[in-house]
């Protein structure tokens, strides 16, 4: 679509600030970012709309302008009264037409627009033998499922296909997958030199190749050497399709953040009367009768990245509402049939399926205990952000805290860095893990469980399946190889800590 054609929407009344002559621009996505440097996260040809949240001075307008490179308009939010004099002139002198929008008017409705229109431009070109462009861009501009779009493509290529997340999550598919399937297929896409990439038959494509990350892209899965020719334009079109599709969810999602990031801004501010707190609960559909925790997380790759890492980590099991904060993703996330053990099991799960694209990189995540009432939220907040500080802190690639390990022995684990532990546990358990190793002997594993049995020797001996006589045989084997006596209660503390440190 032409930039004029934009500015021609009645129902969206912008109105052009500079670039008057620079109005048959073609606009070929749209995105939203309040970045102060946001040049990795927008793309040549794109409608740019922002809230101007990081405006401070003329140097920050120029800076930012430079930043944006050859996208095709800069349209500006409603966080400041009115547009800076400064930003008009960085945008007329770059020769970048610049757009104001009405206070009334959300930006979800010019990136709706502009979706749509996009959408309906991809499916009017002249397509080959497998039938027209239109016929598959209309079931998503006429309000049809990517389902049915990702059924047609498989159809005329007869071939399965799927659209897949990183951890290995089925988006859309023509038919089911295995876990084992799903898990190979997330990897390959997550760690290939080159994309399109292949394993066991199928072939992985990216959605979209300007994301910032693996980890926060979705990708296509279908069975077979990869496309050539027109099936290989029928997979480039699926691709922009499921792109422009997903889009318009995030669309959404970010009027959900905004009402999120009103709800922390009340909270922060320590005037956060309860019937604020319930109305913007109640704006996002949180409902707290079956329980209510938050989640926190930090990644590297800025705050796109976290917020759709996080929000991918909760899906099926709990989608919950996730913003950015203070350099982490933060989610509000409902209980209805979870407990909260299950859904951390769940978002580590996740999380270590991701771990193979992190690169030199980390995810930590911190997790509340649950309320039922909103008045303990601000509490539940900085519970999390308190976890995964500290999960943070453990130096492991993927790391959890939960608001019960703040209150227990893990708290000062994860504070303590990575090469004290390491030591730690190796002056108490290397000889055992020499020993076991060498023999084929696992008095390691019968230590852990004789520990955690809080030196019962029945119920020990019970859970290892052995005789009382060959568990008594074991500890005083333990002891001889590391010179300490399991008796005394401060040597069974310091064995506990050595086993639990990795």
């Amino acid at each position: 679509m032409r930039l004029r054609e934009l500015v021609q929407a009645d129902h969206l009344a912008l109105k052009v600030l500079t670039g008057h002559d620079l109005l048959d621009r073609q606009v070929r996505g749209v995105s939203t970012t309040d970045l102060a440097e946001p040049s990795r996260f927008v793309k040549p040809g794109e409608l740019v709309l922002t809230e101007l949240t990081w405006h401070t001075g003329a140097d920050s307008s120029r800076n930012f302008v430079k930043a944006l490179g050859d996208v095709a308009a800069l349209v500006s939010g409603t966080a400041l009264k009115g547009v800076p004099l400064d930003l008009i002139d960085a945008c007329a002198e770059a020769g970048l037409p610049l757009l104001t929008l009405p206070v009334e008017v959300p930006f979800s409705h010019v990136t709706e627009h502009v979706l749509r229109t996009l959408i309906t431009e991809l499916g009017s070109a002249p397509r080959s033998r497998y039938g027209s462009r239109r016929r598959l861009a209309s079931t998503l501009v006429d309000g049809g499922s990517l389902t049915k779009v990702v059924t047609a493509v498989a159809g005329e290529l007869d071939v399965p296909c799927w659209v897949m997340s990183p951890t290995g999550r089925v988006v859309v598919g023509s038919q089911p997958l295995s876990e084992e399937e799903r898990v190979r297929l997330a990897r390959t896409f997550l760690t290939a030199r080159h994309l399109p990439g292949m394993v066991g038959g199928l072939s992985v494509f990216p959605i979209s190749k300007g994301a910032p990350h693996r980890i926060a892209n979705w990708f296509l899965a279908y069975a077979g050497q990869q496309a050539q020719g027109d099936n290989e334009d029928l997979v480039v079109e699926l691709a922009a399709l499921v792109a422009l599709e997903r889009s318009r969810l995030e669309a959404a999602q970010r009027i959900e953040r905004r009402v999120f990031d009103q709800l922390l801004e009340l909270l922060e501010s320590g005037d956060a009367a309860l019937p604020g707190v319930v109305s913007r609960l109640h704006t996002l559909h949180v409902e707290t009768e079956h329980g209510l925790l938050v989640v926190a997380l930090s990644v590297a790759g800025g705050d796109d990245v976290g917020v759709a890492v996080l929000d991918e980590l909760l899906r099926p099991l709990a989608p919950g509402i996730v913003t950015a904060a203070d350099g982490a993703a933060i989610a509000l996330v409902p209980l209805a049939g979870n407990t909260a053990r299950e859904l951390t099991e769940h978002v580590l799960a996740g999380a270590r399926r991701l771990e193979a694209g992190l690169g030199e990189g980390r995810i930590a995540l911190g997790v509340s205990n649950v309320t039922t009432g909103p008045a303990a939220l601000s509490g539940l907040i900085e519970e999390a952000r308190h976890a995964r500080a500290l999960a943070a802190l453990s130096g492991e690639r993927v790391s959890v805290i939960t608001g019960d390990d703040v209150s227990s022995h893990r708290t000062l684990l994860a504070a303590i860095p990575p090469d004290l532990r390491r030591s730690f546990r190796t002056r108490l358990l290397g000889a055992l893990e020499a020993y076991d190793a060498a023999n084929q002997t696992d008095l390691l594993e019968t230590l852990q469980a004789f520990l955690e049995e809080s030196g019962n020797w029945t119920a020990t001996a019970e859970r290892l399946h052995v005789h009382v006589n060959t568990l008594r045989y074991r500890i005083k084997r333990v002891e001889e190889l590391t010179g300490r006596s399991l008796n005394s209660w401060d040597e069974r503390v310091d064995f506990m800590l050595a086993v639990r440190m990795r």
